[in-house]
């Protein structure tokens, strides 16, 4: 994912049941290339690095909690 937005989404760190198995691909591809070192940039560099889990993660959780998510009946 060249092109990848380097910027988390909204609901992060949330994980739902439903998406559990793509979180957690997600989380721990970031916790490992995210690990604090000299370089300023390594959180954003890990969202790049980590761009298809993030992407599946995202692909999960929008179902539920983002702007394609069901509106809730009132």
């Amino acid at each position: 994912m060249a092109d990848a937005d380097p910027r988390l989404p909204p609901y992060f760190p949330l994980k739902l049941r439903k998406c559990q198995e793509v979180a957690d691909t997600f989380f721990a591809c970031f916790e490992k290339e995210s690990f604090p070192n000299s370089d300023k940039d390594v959180a954003r560099k890990a969202v790049t690095t980590c761009g298809e889990h993030l992407a599946a993660y995202q692909n999960c959780m929008e179902k539920f909690v983002g702007p394609k998510a069901p509106k809730a009946a009132q």
